[in-house]
């Protein structure tokens, strides 16, 4: 297979993953994505699809002698690719498992003891989305998807830290409060 033929594919392979963006290639990407594999953040699917396709065109055009420009060009095209196809099952993910902002109001309205019990819920689904984040980073052999496991962990892993501070300071209070209904 030449080169032409190899960009060509690859190029079919981008069109096709930006079929599977549909309707959604002018919404507006609501988190940061790598800083080194894209220009700008916070972009539409349509601005991420063309930085990758500028990057298949730079390919294209580098002298197939130099290997470390080569090498370094394949590995941010397949970067790029993996993180935008990763945004897409993120986005699919979050479509069913978000909370919307009045659910959160919500939670904060309950009594403390309810409070707590859904706190313990998120704590346990934090911890589950962890385990299954480490199990598939063993699993993978693909450094790229490797890293990005390894930054989904480190997030949900401060988001879990945060979870058990708010946990540990309402059973502080619950105790203060327990502690103060005897005394009177």
């Amino acid at each position: 297979m030449t080169k032409t033929e190899l960009i060509a594919q690859l190029s079919q392979k981008v069109d096709q993953l930006y079929q599977q963006v549909g309707a959604k290639k002018d919404q507006r990407l609501t988190y940061k994505l790598e800083a080194h594999l894209f220009s700008e953040h916070y972009q539409t699917y349509t601005f991420y699809f063309n930085e990758i396709k500028q990057t298949l065109t730079q390919l294209d055009k580098i002298d197939e002698q130099d290997l470390e420009l080569c090498r370094f060009l394949v590995e941010k095209f397949l970067s790029q690719c993996t993180a935008i196809s990763d945004s897409l099952l993120l986005k699919k993910n979050q479509q069913t498992t978000t909370f919307t902002p009045q659910n959160k109001q919500d939670i904060h309205r309950l009594p403390p003891r309810e409070r707590l019990a859904k706190y313990y819920e998120a704590l346990n689904a934090l911890n589950q989305k962890i385990t299954d984040y480490q199990d598939r980073q063993l699993k993978c052999t693909d450094p790229n998807q490797q890293y990005q496991l390894a930054q989904r962990i480190a997030f949900n892993q401060l988001r879990r830290d945060k979870c058990l501070n708010a946990i540990e300071t309402l059973e502080e209070y619950l105790v203060f409060k327990h502690k103060r209904k005897q005394r009177t």
